[in-house]
């Protein structure tokens, strides 16, 4: 009987010593995760100079942001519930507008982010939207993560990005698009007085 709880103990005290290891290990395991999801983070905010990112596009694409290097480039982030109209806010309708006026003046990609439960569900909202630039599929399910990490969380947010590669507008909320067109306008204006 004393074998057998001096037994008992040793066990105890080893799986207690297992599992703090095994703490340490999950722990360090997470930190190294989090230091790479910083790392290959995209950083849009005021002042930020983005890594150049890549991915395809919903129509086969791939989009590259270093092609746009010495370029204007306008980066529209929103949640898939935007694209379907609502009552009070037609999303598509206020960046198409913002498209067709500049287009000329700077380049377009949309990133449609949220949760689906399938392929099925974010085909629904496309069939709801008339966006007219290029987007990426950013959207993650069950089997499906997100491919680009990024340090925005509002929706819709509105960046642009100069030739310089720094970013000189950041916004979130729609239905306000003064800054953004101010500084469009501005950049119109560069190009056609150089």
């Amino acid at each position: 009987m004393k074998h057998i709880l001096a037994l008992l103990i040793i066990l105890s005290v080893s799986s207690c010593e297992s599992k703090e290891q095994k703490r340490e290990r999950i722990l360090k395991e997470f930190e190294k995760e989090a230091k790479t999801l910083r790392n290959n983070q995209i950083d849009f905010s005021f002042n930020a100079r983005p890594r150049y990112f890549s991915a395809k596009t919903m129509n086969g694409t791939v989009f590259n942001s270093q092609n746009y290097k010495d370029k204007n480039l306008v980066v529209f982030i929103y949640d898939k519930s935007y694209l379907k109209k609502s009552e009070s806010y037609d999303m598509a309708e206020e960046l198409n507008a913002l498209y067709t006026k500049y287009k000329n003046d700077a380049y377009f990609i949309g990133i449609v982010e949220g949760f689906i439960e399938d392929e099925k569900e974010l085909q629904d909202y496309l069939s709801h939207s008339h966006v007219l630039f290029e987007q990426i599929d950013n959207t993650k399910s069950y089997n499906k993560s997100e491919k680009l990490n990024y340090n925005l969380v509002c929706s819709p947010a509105k960046v642009l990005i100069d030739t310089n590669g720094k970013v000189i507008h950041s916004s979130c909320g729609g239905g306000n698009n003064l800054v953004i067109e101010q500084k469009l306008d501005s950049i119109r204006a560069i190009k056609l007085n150089p």
